[in-house]
Formats: C-alpha cells, sequence, structure tokens
C-alpha cells in the first residue's frame, strides 16, 4: 500500500468537496432561495402540512439563535455593504460579495432545516441505531466466547463503511441543491447499520 492511499481519508474528501461548494455559491446570477423554496415545498408534500410547517419553524429558530441573534449576519452585511464613498469598482466589488454572504446565509438556512428534518425523523432512526449498535454488541460477545473467528476482511470494510457513510451523510447534508426529503433519513440509517456491523465486526483480543 502506497503512502498516498494511507493519506486517504474521509475528512480530506470532505474537504475537498466543502471546497467546490463555496466557490460555487460566488457564481454570478446564482440564487440559493430557488433551492431553498422547492426544499420547503418537498417537506409539506412528502410529510404533511403539519410536520412541513414544525421543520420550518425549527429550522428558522435555529437559525435565529445561531446566526441572527448572535450577530454574525448583522457583521456580514455591515462590512458587505456599498458606500456612496466608495468608488463604481469597488462598490460593484462590494455587491459581488454581499451577494455571495447572502447566499452563504441561505446554504445555513437548508442546513438548519435539514438538521430539524433529521430531529423530526429521529424517533425512527434512533430506534435503528440502538437496535443496531445493541445487535452488534451481543454477536461481537457471543463471538468472543466461542470458536467463531472475527473476520478480518468484514472488519476492514465495516470500518471503511463507518468511515464513508458518515462522512458522505454530512456532505450531502450541506449539498445546497434540493434533494428528495427522503434521502437524508435513508443516509442517517445507513450509518446506524455501518455501525452496529462495524460494532459486531471487531476484532478479538487473545
Amino acid at each position: 500500500m502506497t503512502n498516498s492511499q494511507k493519506q486517504t481519508s474521509p475528512i480530506v474528501a470532505w474537504c475537498y468537496g466543502l471546497g467546490l461548494i463555496l466557490p460555487w455559491l460566488a457564481i454570478p446570477g446564482q440564487n440559493m432561495n430557488q433551492y431553498l423554496q422547492k426544499e420547503q415545498q418537498q417537506y409539506a408534500r412528502s410529510l404533511g402540512e403539519d410536520n412541513g410547517t414544525w421543520i420550518i419553524r425549527t429550522g428558522q429558530r435555529f437559525y435565529n439563535k445561531t446566526v441572527f441573534e448572535s450577530g454574525v449576519q448583522g457583521f456580514l452585511f455591515k462590512h458587505t455593504t456599498p458606500d456612496r464613498k466608495m468608488g463604481e469598482g469597488l462598490a460593484t466589488t462590494i455587491e459581488f460579495f454581499q451577494g455571495v454572504v447572502r447566499n452563504f446565509l441561505t446554504l445555513l438556512q437548508q442546513l438548519f432545516y435539514r438538521i430539524a428534518l433529521l430531529i423530526a425523523c429521529f424517533p425512527y432512526w434512533g430506534i435503528v441505531l440502538l437496535a443496531a449498535v445493541l445487535d452488534g454488541c451481543l454477536i461481537r460477545r457471543i463471538r468472543y466466547h466461542d470458536f467463531h473467528y472475527t473476520s478480518p476482511l468484514r472488519n476492514l470494510w465495516s470500518r471503511r463503511l463507518c468511515r464513508w457513510i458518515p462522512g458522505l451523510f454530512l456532505y450531502l447534508v450541506m449539498i445546497p441543491w434540493p434533494f428528495p426529503v427522503w434521502l437524508f433519513p435513508v443516509m442517517a440509517w445507513l450509518t446506524t447499520l455501518s455501525l452496529g456491523w462495524w460494532t459486531a465486526n471487531w476484532q478479538k483480543r487473545v
């Protein structure tokens, strides 16, 4: 195995992906509000009017507490608002950065909506999480006391899944495009199942 393969990790790939998202926000004419509105409409259509309203209100509450009331939004807009005393070139540059800031804040708002969606689904996939981890612990406990062995190959792939699936999940949560509502709970379930498989395939200690 080469050094480049050893150094490859989900964190590095995630940082590269994030580095692709942030410049995308600076594309001229890019408007994040249209993606945010499409995703909001999916909440009501897929989960019902009441659940959709709860997700939007909860996500907006998270956004207000984290970004608005903390003064982050006011600080960013204050330093990206053109002044009348500025020249035309400098004012145009400041307006460009103001558009980037608006897209970035809309991306944060969409992120908080998705967090609220995961909270709404937690009673369902949380049960899967507890069952998967408990099942993995019991399987490993049984293997520890009998003559069964833990496959090194299963251990390797279970560790890889527990590294890459959560990383992919966090990356999808941050991507600004509107995804189907069911995608995020499904990714959460896959993360919990991979965690349970990893628990069941821990190597024995002699």
